[in-house]
């Protein structure tokens, strides 16, 4: 796990250093709406921490969704079957 953490921060790095080198203001045009004269490191930089973001909230829904059915399981197997009794056969 601590690879993927330097991988992330490796990356991370990467798009700082890149959009700190292109400061060039740009145009951005979305439907009808229009900005002009954003400066590109800012477009790099909020792009990434969207994309951060939204991958983070899947995240959290799968894992709410998979520890949801750890717990589903868990009750079924601590539940005893029917037909079995409890104190054991003898």
């Amino acid at each position: 796990m601590p690879l993927v953490y330097f991988v992330i921060t490796a990356m991370a790095f990467a798009v700082a250093v890149f959009a700190l080198q292109n400061p060039e203001p740009v145009t951005l045009r979305f439907l009808r709406w229009r900005v002009e004269g954003a400066p590109l490191a800012a477009v790099i930089l909020i792009s990434g921490a969207v994309g951060a973001l939204l991958g983070g909230v899947v995240g959290l829904f799968q894992r709410w969704k998979l520890r949801a059915q750890i717990r589903q399981l868990k009750s079924r197997v601590s539940a005893p079957e029917p037909g079995t009794h409890a104190e054991g056969r003898g």
